[in-house]
């Protein structure tokens, strides 16, 4: 499925539109959460899968991996409209973002042919990503993670987590020695991941927020 509207929900909207407006083009949408009074739509999931660099992971049900996309534009929202008056976006920050929907689609061209599909220009395309654009100004400028890793959890990793696995997978284990560099970054990107899901829920708190796919 290329999103969300591209399953039976797309044809009920389609077969909701001609009911209540004959002979009308107009799409309907529906509301998938509200942070405040700012709605997310079906749609901006939609879009958010078809840009993004977003991908569903093994195993994850089609219902899950909405629900986490969603969760990712909730927390855009939140940070945007906590702190869009403290930062002035400059071209280079939409670089950043675009680049990666750029190399996603495959070239520039790509991406501006594929706008057609949201009925899209240019500057509808900058308005969409400047929340994931303010999102990841804020992370770089104003969130920084400093994370020390003592080697005892790296040995306890090592004798806990790894050696059983690669027992379990009937493989020869590599040394501690060098399996520490791998361990390190592994739980450094751990910690960080957890201690950044800390901030964002404790600042989504502060906001009144109604997810309808829950």
């Amino acid at each position: 499925m290329s999103g969300i509207l591209g399953s039976a929900m797309f044809s009920k909207l389609i077969i909701l539109t001609i009911l209540l407006f004959p002979g009308s083009t107009v799409m309907l949408d529906r509301i998938a959460a509200v942070v405040n009074d700012e709605v997310i739509t079906y749609t901006d999931i939609d879009k958010a899968i078809s840009f993004f660099p977003f991908f569903r992971t093994g195993g994850e049900s089609e219902e899950a991996y909405y629900a986490r996309i969603l969760d990712d534009l909730i927390a855009y929202k939140a940070v945007y409209l906590e702190y869009r008056d403290d930062f002035t976006l400059a071209e280079e920050d939409y670089e950043e973002v675009q680049t990666p929907i750029i190399a996603k689609l495959g070239s520039l061209d790509r991406l501006v042919n594929f706008l057609k599909k949201y009925d899209m220009e240019w500057p509808d395309f900058k308005e969409f990503i400047t929340e994931k654009v303010l999102y990841e100004k804020v992370l770089k400028e104003k969130f920084h993670i400093q994370v020390d890793i003592a080697f005892t959890e790296i040995e306890t990793f090592y004798t806990g987590e790894y050696l059983p696995l690669q027992v379990s997978l009937g493989l020869k284990p590599m040394t501690l020695i060098e399996m520490t560099p791998l361990i390190e970054k592994h739980l450094s990107k751990t910690r960080s991941e957890a201690q950044l899901s800390t901030w964002i829920n404790e600042l989504k708190a502060g906001f009144k927020i109604e997810n309808k796919l829950r």
